[in-house]
């Protein structure tokens, strides 16, 4: 196994360059909105930060382990040793289309996966406090994952040209009631198939939902489960791993169950399954079970 420390940091660097590049598009008000694929939204912060995050990547991750494979969402696979089952991944703006509508809650992430098993996942969040409409500096959350070693939050300040972080405070489980219905999100999305449609239409006629949340992008909602915006987050059109891992790391961490269709933790050598994150093993079953799963 490679130095899962050393990872981290490069991860870290990562998504703090990354999120600089998304920051100055923000500032500069010109988002240069495309589609690509014929549905998807993509803007110059999408580019500009996995420009930013493959730079990091390619400088520092050789030197630490030549095996080690790239795949982000822009630039796709490159680096690495063909066939090499040690990938750094990236997402370089998670919730493109409410990052298009002026949100705060968007997010760049980072993972580090071995055997299709993740085992580091960093999320930034740069305004997810205090949003740039609101002050020059705006406040947001970084959290960190490392598998066997805990979740980590820590505040996040920008500076204009970089980020002041604070401290870092340890997350947990989080007082859940023992109930039949619990505040979720289980949404509809472009990307999914007739199956997985069907799979949300039977959980939102269920009546397991209490109240139906969301915040457009996965990080983002498993960030709201874990900081106690909602209880539960249900992706049963999940076809891409880039915006799963970092998450999976860090909601596993900080106690809560992730689970697929087979009630395991997601590994991503298969890339379509449903996945979802409850605070403990009955809520997932709960949720699965009126999925049909």
């Amino acid at each position: 196994m490679s130095n899962i420390a050393e990872i981290l940091d490069v991860l870290v660097d990562a998504v703090t360059v990354g999120t600089l590049e998304v920051l100055a598009v923000k500032l500069d008000g010109s988002l240069g909105a495309t589609i690509k694929h014929g549905r998807e939204l993509v803007t110059e912060a999408d580019k500009r930060s996995d420009a930013a995050i493959l730079g990091v990547f390619e400088r520092r991750f050789p030197g630490l382990d030549p095996e080690i494979r790239f795949h982000l969402e822009e630039s796709g696979n490159s680096g690495g040793i063909a066939g090499s089952l040690k990938i750094a991944g990236a997402d370089p703006l998670d919730g493109t289309n409410i990052f298009a509508c002026g949100s705060n809650v968007y997010a760049v992430q980072a993972h580090y996966v071995e055997d299709g098993v993740p085992l580091v996942g960093v999320v930034f969040q740069p305004e997810a406090y205090l949003p740039l409409e609101e002050t020059e500096r705006c406040v947001g959350r970084l959290v960190t994952a490392v598998r066997g070693g805990g979740a980590f939050t820590r505040r996040s300040e920008f500076t204009g040209s970089g980020f002041e972080f604070g401290i870092a405070r340890k997350l947990g489980p989080r007082p859940t009631p023992d109930g039949k219905a619990y505040v979720a999100c289980v949404p509809f999305g472009t990307k999914m198939e007739a199956v997985g449609r069907e799979a949300v239409r039977r959980v939102q006629e269920s009546g397991v939902i209490a109240s139906n949340t969301g915040a457009g992008g996965a990080a983002a909602n498993v960030m709201m489960v874990l900081f106690g915006a909602q209880h539960v987050y249900g992706n049963f059109g999940a076809g891409d791993d880039l915006d799963l891992i970092p998450p999976q790391v860090i909601a596993l961490e900080a106690g809560f169950t992730v689970w697929n269709e087979r009630r395991e933790e997601p590994r991503w050598l298969v890339r379509k399954q449903p996945f979802i994150v409850a605070p403990n093993a009955a809520v997932a079953e709960l949720f699965l079970g009126a999925a049909g799963y």
